[in-house]
C-alpha cells in the first residue's frame, strides 16, 4: 500500500514538480479541491505527510499551521513546510527520516 502525501501548495510549477517526485518514489499524492477542507482530508484520509507551503495562506499561515498540527493532525503524521528553495529531494528526505 502506498504512502498518502497531502501537498497544501498554491503555485502550479513547485506543486507538479514535488507532486510528479513524490509519484516516481510510490507515493500517492493526495491535493485537495476547492470544495474539500483540509481538516477534513488530514483527519480522515489517512495521510503520513502534509507538506504545506510556508506562505500559502500570507499572514495566516503561522496560525493555520499551529492549528493543523496541534489539532487535527494525529501524531504519527508528519507536517513539512516548504518554501520556493526547497526541492523534491529535500522533501522525500525529511518525509523518509525515521521511516
Amino acid at each position: 500500500m502506498k504512502s498518502k502525501i497531502l501537498i497544501l501548495d498554491n503555485k502550479i510549477y513547485s506543486l507538479s514538480k514535488v507532486s510528479n517526485f513524490l509519484k516516481q518514489k510510490k507515493f500517492e499524492v493526495v491535493k485537495p479541491t476547492e470544495t474539500q477542507s483540509v481538516f477534513n482530508i488530514c483527519s480522515k484520509a489517512d495521510v503520513a505527510a502534509v507538506i504545506i507551503d510556508l506562505r500559502l495562506f500570507g499572514e495566516k499561515s503561522a496560525v493555520f499551521i499551529r492549528n493543523l498540527k496541534e489539532n487535527v493532525l494525529p501524531e504519527h503524521v508528519k507536517l513539512i513546510t516548504i518554501s520556493d528553495h526547497t526541492s523534491p529531494r529535500q522533501i522525500f528526505q525529511k518525509i523518509t527520516l525515521d521511516t
